[in-house]
């Protein structure tokens, strides 16, 4: 018991505990250097909105702003570092980011902005690691996720690419882009069930009486068509793009799909009707004529008979009497015509050009020298041409004698 005048003597344990409590509650009594107050936290969301409207020099205004009163404030610190770089100040930039880091490392908007930072000098890689590490301090924040998914597609890592797309779904479903994300990330990563898993769980959500033709959702189910090519089944292929064809605006991507499934599925009836439209469209595309002529038995390279080649002869001066233009529908003939057939077919196909001094004929006819037998039939016909020339000085076979000639010359200018 201690005496009269002799201040009370407490236990060592006592007086820690005393310590510790105070040291608490200092503390708790200090506000948190990284937590600005109201005024100067509105003054932060302006400098983000400045960011993004590229309103640079406003937004070191105000970033400087809040400096002056709070020097450590690590966000703030990253947001200047941020908008210094959109300004190629990129030592400057990269110190400020750093610094706020240090100052906050608990705080997902300096661990984005130093992704961002080397995101915009390429350096995906650590992009990538700050954007993961931003994530731990806030796992939902949408906009993070989606940089993280751009930047994982772009540095194909599929696998990380589709489980960052399946979070975004799971946080939004309500969101279109999200079913749609997630399915082609699970497309690239291979796993096509899953693909059309989600597909179908996303149509399942869709009112059938309210869907409309769009071109987002034409696009969707020309996708998951493709995935179902993809996977093997040519018929069930076929029944979903029927089925799926009076919502796909792209009508063109439907029909070339239709044409090569009939084709590959040896129904070539179908297949000419089929091609007989996409040409009509456009006769200058030669995957069309090289589908028409499989449909009608001739493969590439095939040497057919007489009366074929006359039947298939006869389908092109069809085509060529509705677009007498097309350049296409006389020169694939010359590619199953053999023999006479084919020295006649030439002929008229070159007259004109060698008659108007076309500097790409010989690059459209040198495929021809690939087929057996056909570099002689052309060098008889273009000796002939020669002959002519040289004795008629016209090119045979042009109407109106003197054709190859072309106009005769302008009466020369009398000088007074």
């Amino acid at each position: 018991q201690a005496s009269e005048g002799t201040p009370p003597r407490f236990p060592p344990l006592l007086l820690l505990l005393l310590g510790l409590v105070g040291e608490i509650l200092g503390r708790m009594a200090t506000p948190n250097a990284q937590v600005l107050p109201q005024k100067e936290a509105a003054v932060f969301k302006t400098i983000v909105k400045f960011y993004e409207t590229k309103q640079y020099k406003k937004g070191l205004k105000a970033a400087d702003s809040i400096i002056k009163k709070f020097p450590n404030h690590g966000e703030t610190l990253a947001m200047k570092g941020l908008t210094l770089n959109c300004l190629d100040k990129k030592k400057e930039a990269y110190e400020l980011v750093r610094l706020g880091l240090k100052n906050c490392m608990t705080s997902h908007v300096c661990w984005h902005v130093y992704g961002l930072l080397y995101r915009s000098d390429r350096d995906y890689k650590e992009a990538i690691k700050c954007y993961k590490q931003a994530l731990k301090r806030d796992k939902d924040n949408t906009q993070i996720l989606r940089d993280l998914s751009l930047l994982q597609i772009q540095m194909r890592e599929m696998g990380g690419f589709a489980e960052t797309r399946r979070r975004l779904l799971t946080l939004n479903p309500k969101n279109r882009n999200n079913w749609i994300g997630f399915a082609i990330a699970a497309y690239t990563s291979g796993d096509l069930d899953m693909a059309l898993q989600v597909f179908h769980s996303y149509e399942t959500t869709i009112e059938s009486d309210n869907i409309k033709p769009e071109y987002e959702h034409g696009e969707m189910l020309l996708c998951k068509n493709r995935i179902l090519e993809e996977k093997g089944d040519l018929e069930a292929t076929l029944n979903h793009l029927i089925e799926s064809e009076p919502l796909v605006l792209d009508k063109i991507s439907v029909r070339e799909k239709k044409m090569s499934l009939f084709l590959r599925l040896k129904r070539p009836a179908e297949a000419e009707a089929v091609c007989r439209e996409l040409l009509a469209i456009n006769s200058e595309n030669y995957i069309y004529h090289t589908a028409f002529l499989e449909s009608r038995g001739c493969r590439d390279g095939e040497v057919l008979p007489g009366d074929q080649q006359d039947a298939l002869l006869g389908e092109y001066k069809c085509l060529l009497a509705g677009t007498p233009y097309s350049n296409a529908l006389k020169r694939v003939p010359l590619n199953f015509l053999t023999g006479d057939r084919f020295k006649k077919a030439f002929a008229e196909y070159v007259r004109g050009p060698l008659r108007k001094g076309v500097p790409s004929l010989f690059a459209d006819i040198k495929p021809l020298y690939k087929h057996e037998g056909k570099m002689d039939l052309i060098g008889e016909v273009m000796e002939g041409f020669l002959t002519s020339l040289r004795s008629n000085q016209e090119l045979p076979g042009m109407a109106g004698g003197g054709g190859g000639r072309g106009p005769p010359p302008p009466p020369p200018i009398e000088r007074g």
